[in-house]
């Protein structure tokens, strides 16, 4: 009886081994990578610090633009009024930021 048995075991397993699927093994020639376009960084970061030496010059424009850097001087004035001082501010102001632009205008934008 247990050599029968065995007999049947071995018989079961040869079955699953031929009903196994398996795959048929191919070879596949990747293609080399195309040559890469080249890199704006550097372009990019000279166009980048221009504008921040434009923005950095603009602060350091308005930053002067001060009338002591008081409210009290700066606004003082009969109330509805604006005082010559914050005129004069204001002008300072559109000054800095004119050169701002005027300066942004001269960065070379990466193509």
């Amino acid at each position: 009886m247990c050599a029968a048995l065995v007999a049947s075991g071995c018989a079961h397993a040869q079955t699953l081994d031929q009903s196994r699927i398996r795959l048929a093994q191919q070879t596949v020639v990747v293609p080399p990578p195309p040559p890469s376009l080249p890199s704006i960084y550097p372009q990019a970061q000279a166009y980048s610090s221009c504008l921040m030496n434009c923005d950095t010059g603009a602060g350091m424009c308005q930053g002067a633009c001060n009338v002591s850097n008081s409210p009290s001087i700066t606004f003082a004035g009969p109330p509805g009024t604006v005082s010559s001082a914050s005129g004069a501010l204001s002008q300072c102001y559109l000054n800095c930021s004119q050169q701002q632009l005027t300066c942004k205008r001269t960065c070379v934008a990466p193509h």
